[in-house]
């Protein structure tokens, strides 16, 4: 029994999987080790959007807003199925998906409330006392991720399951990335799962992370980010397995101008992040979230850096994961190549910075 049918694909599956390794086989990928030890492949970033169909590894992050109902009462079972028919279909095609999902610590509170609740109901001698309030914020996060985790991987697996693709569950601390040795092991875990048609899903410990978002003991060097969120560790990811494109899959259509419900503000379709900073007005992060569309763009423009195509969109659009790999203009497309198409409305804002700044030398 070969490898591919002991992890249960079917022969149509197979195909596809050969074919991508002869392919593999056929086409000269140059690559060098770097000063940490690691593999790198020679490739050319992506550098527009039509780029974007002959992505072949490609990172899908899934936020906590996208993948959790408007009342954070659950999972959006709907948005997650299309999400999971999305990717098993690229997957199908001979691409290399990993997800980086959150939403773990939300299914898991929602689940512990109820429990808590019921503790209570049943224990009225007790001093009222709700267990995920301010005093053990922390710890309760982690129980709540621990919870949660199994019942989201658990989904994911079901799902995946009905287009024959395997999945893997990885959980991350910042240490897997600061330590060296760590970073090999993961870096070839990964690799092996890809090669193997499986989809790797990961997520970070929260159970065992610090309670912390400091860096006291682990720091970065400087040319990396901490992982401090789930935009952090895909940035960090995509770097390391040198995907070829990093999707960020968030509530919102892309990167604006301003906060999106402020008047006057516009939507970037293409965003180059030495040129166009200067542009932007965050707004307040996700309160299901624990990032926020600065946290994304700081991520996206340090894997852009590091020769990693990315784009930001709306996951709750339909098809959207497809239509940006089609090339089509939704989101915000990240690039090195400054004044692509700006709106004429957002060249008119920047040309007035400009002024203004040079009026003040």
């Amino acid at each position: 029994m070969s490898i591919l049918s002991r992890y249960g694909y079917s022969s149509w599956n197979r195909i596809n999987a050969l074919n991508l390794l002869s392919i593999r086989t056929q086409t000269t990928v140059s690559s060098f080790m770097n000063q940490n030890g690691i593999i790198r492949r020679n490739k050319s970033p992506i550098s527009c959007r039509t780029d974007m169909k002959d992505a072949r590894r490609i990172i899908v992050k899934l936020g906590t807003a996208l993948i959790t109902r408007e009342n954070e009462d659950g999972l959006a079972i709907g948005r997650l199925a299309s999400t999971v028919e999305q990717v098993s279909q690229l997957q199908n095609e001979g691409r290399q998906m990993l997800l980086v999902t959150s939403g773990a610590v939300a299914l898991g509170r929602q689940v512990l409330r109820k429990e808590a609740m019921m503790t209570m109901t049943m224990r009225k001698s007790l001093s009222p006392k709700d267990i995920l309030q301010n005093s053990r914020v922390a710890i309760q996060r982690q129980a709540c991720a621990a919870f949660g985790q199994k019942g989201l991987m658990s989904f994911y697996e079901r799902m995946f399951q009905q287009y024959n693709i395997g999945v893997a569950q990885v959980l991350v601390t910042k240490s897997d990335f600061y330590n060296v040795d760590s970073r090999k092991n993961l870096q070839s875990t990964l690799d092996e799962l890809l090669n193997l048609n499986i989809i790797p899903i990961l997520n970070t410990n929260d159970a065992v992370a610090p309670c912390t978002d400091t860096d006291a003991e682990v720091t970065a060097a400087k040319d990396e980010i901490v992982i401090n969120d789930n935009d952090s560790l895909a940035a960090r990811l995509a770097v390391l397995i040198s995907a070829d494109l990093l999707l960020i899959m968030s509530d919102v259509n892309g990167l604006y101008t301003g906060p999106p419900d402020l008047e006057g503000s516009r939507l970037l379709n293409t965003f180059c992040p030495k040129q166009d900073s200067q542009l932007i007005t965050f707004g307040a992060r996700s309160k299901v979230g624990t990032g926020g569309m600065e946290s994304k763009v700081k991520c996206a423009s340090w894997a852009l850096d590091h020769d990693v195509g990315v784009a930001i969109t709306n996951g709750k659009i339909d098809k959207a994961i497809l239509n940006i790999i089609d090339g089509k203009k939704i989101g915000t497309f990240f690039t090195k190549i400054p004044n692509q198409s700006l709106p004429v409305d957002v060249q008119a804002i920047k040309g007035n910075i400009y002024i203004k700044w040079e009026s003040k030398v």
